[in-house]
């Protein structure tokens, strides 16, 4: 889905890596209308290896539902959803998908927001090395953090050749760079920095094959909220 320049991280998206755990107990457990009561039901693996809630106020209930891809037995997902900052959030322990409220009027419901109105919440791990990364991202805003705590940002996809990228953040002086290789180490950690503080960024890409300026404003509610959950996913992937 995303296009994460190598230069900034190579990934090799494989399955999980072999340390992953299995599903803890849950204390609250919900069956999904596609549960089979003859079917044997098996724990998820979980790139996410710790016994949460991971935030304080959150609460892990266990999602059960047919595997349709196996066809021989139910499937177990941990999920953890909370309010931290003021932002509502949502995340399986599987792979750290999940969704952080990007409007104070949104409500994480698939049915009442836009799909583009949050932060949408993913991490990766590559099978071969275990190296990782988490990252949001939002309207083709990519934010992401791998290591200890080395941030990315990226602008969209399939950039025309040539063409730049910027972010303004407020009325904040835009930040532009190439579009390949992209923002620079210090203007992706100063990009990251503002935007925690920021009550909105205008957002400046060329994809190809239009040879024009495709601008989008989004509004920052909801990042730092985001930002604290990757990076401390990320932490604990191992």
């Amino acid at each position: 889905m995303y296009n994460f320049r190598p230069i900034t991280f190579a990934i090799v998206v494989a399955a999980l890596a072999p340390h992953v755990i299995q599903a803890a107990q849950c204390p609250d457990t919900q069956y999904e209308s596609g549960y089979k009561k003859n079917k044997p039901t098996v724990a998820a693996p979980e790139m996410i290896n710790i016994v949460g809630p991971i935030f304080q106020g959150g609460k892990v209930v266990c999602h059960v539902s047919f595997d349709l891809m196996s066809g021989k037995n139910n499937v177990l997902h941990r999920v953890e959803s909370g309010t931290l900052n003021g932002a509502k959030y949502r995340f399986y322990y599987t792979d750290g998908n999940g969704s952080v409220q990007g409007l104070p009027t949104n409500v994480l419901d698939i049915l009442k927001d836009n799909y583009d109105e949050n932060w949408d919440l993913r991490c990766m791990q590559d099978g071969m090395s275990d190296t990782h990364y988490c990252a949001m991202s939002r309207t083709g805003l990519i934010v992401g953090v791998f290591g200890a705590s080395s941030y990315f940002v990226q602008l969209g996809n399939d950039h025309f050749p040539g063409s730049s990228i910027a972010l303004r953040i407020d009325n904040a002086a835009p930040v532009t760079a190439p579009a390949d290789p992209g923002f620079s180490p210090q203007q992706e950690a100063a990009l990251v920095s503002a935007m925690k503080g920021g009550t909105s960024v205008l957002t400046r890409y060329v994809e190809w094959p239009h040879e024009s300026n495709k601008d989008r404003s989004i509004s920052l509610f909801g990042f730092g909220t985001a930002l604290q959950i990757i990076t401390t996913l990320n932490q604990t992937i191992q």
